[in-house]
């Protein structure tokens, strides 16, 4: 018997729906069907008329009254997920929002509760999870030839500026909305650990618009393990991911990773540094798939099974709670001038 297909609308189609969101629902055809999307631009619209033959909106209110649907995909400005996406909870759609799921922990409270009143189901979009780079770290650091962890590095840097919502604070900008889910979350959850406190600093180099663009964070887990995070300026930028243990070290520059591995030495002259380099040291190189943030095919087919339970989604309301935890207190550090502990 064919699966029924889930009757999903879009809301707000620009850039990031159109290549991102709408990719992965076209790559899982037999299981989604567009049925509309509502949007402000007269162009988004048009073009998404031509991409799904489908009623198209300019409010979503109209929509959801009209149109029977299950799942809303919401691709809007940040300071519109959490109002949206408890309207359309509370109209009876089941949601899926892109990141962040909200603009602080309150927000992220919130949807998670209209969600629970309503019956609905929520979808954290957070697609640094399907990353290739990432699972392939998880896999070298659970096969145990690093030792143990002590330290994960993870940056990322850029050197063109932009001029649009995501640089104004009152639109729910800045870097650490746009960034911490890509950078922050996969990090922590290489570590099977809890945060325990945060340190930011964050500041405001290059854009317009008074939202900060460069941030920069040191995240001390339960376990003791160190997380730094960092998003900034630069024509030439360090190392992806950069993951220390007792056994070696992995250095990642986009998609290519090098593992080097070894024994250290510890000669009975401890003035001879050069002897304490290691004689066992191996070095390789590999190749991760192109979709290190995430492949959107894989990502919907995952909300797929969700609804026909043939798996749970992989983010869980525990884990997007705490990820706006974390950047609530990369900000508050910031301002504060201050750690911020992790309850």
């Amino acid at each position: 018997m064919a699966k029924q297909l889930i009757r999903t609308a879009i809301v707000g189609y620009g850039r990031s729906a159109q290549f991102l969101h709408a990719a992965g629902l076209r790559g899982n055809a037999d299981r989604f069907e567009i049925v509309a999307v509502t949007s402000r631009s007269d162009d988004s619209l048009q073009q998404a008329k031509q991409d799904f033959d489908c009623p198209t909106y300019t409010d979503y209110h109209t929509m959801v009254a009209e149109i029977e649907i299950d799942l809303v995909v919401l691709v809007t400005r940040n300071d519109q997920h959490c109002a949206m996406a408890c309207a359309l909870l509370s109209a009876g759609c089941d949601v899926l929002v892109t990141k962040p799921l909200g603009i602080n922990r309150s927000e992220v409270d919130q949807i998670y509760t209209t969600a629970t009143a309503a019956g609905r189901k929520v979808f954290s979009y957070q697609p640094a999870r399907w990353g290739s780079d990432y699972r392939r770290i998880r896999e070298v650091i659970d096969s145990g030839e690093l030792g143990d962890v002590f330290a994960i590095r993870r940056s990322v840097f850029g050197f063109a500026t932009r001029d649009d919502w995501q640089t104004r604070t009152d639109s729910g900008g800045g870097i650490v909305m746009n960034w911490g889910a890509h950078l922050v979350e996969p990090a922590m959850l290489l570590t099977d650990s809890s945060p325990s406190h945060v340190f930011g600093a964050c500041a405001q180099v290059l854009n317009p618009g008074d939202a900060e663009d460069i941030f920069y964070s040191i995240i001390t887990m339960q376990d003791g393990t160190r997380i730094h995070a960092e998003w900034s300026f630069s024509p030439k930028g360090l190392p992806n991911w950069f993951v220390q243990g007792t056994k070696g070290c992995l250095i990642a520059h986009d998609r290519e990773l090098e593992i080097i591995t070894g024994t250290p030495e510890m000669p009975a002259d401890p003035t001879k540094f050069k002897d304490m380099e290691g004689k066992t040291q191996t070095t390789r190189i590999e190749t991760v798939s192109e979709h290190i943030y995430g492949d959107p095919v894989e990502i919907y087919r995952d909300v797929a099974r969700d609804y026909s339970q043939q798996s749970t989604f992989p983010i869980t309301e525990k884990e997007a709670k705490l990820l706006l935890s974390i950047l609530d207190a990369i900000k508050a550090s910031q301002d504060k001038q201050q750690l911020i502990t992790i309850s």
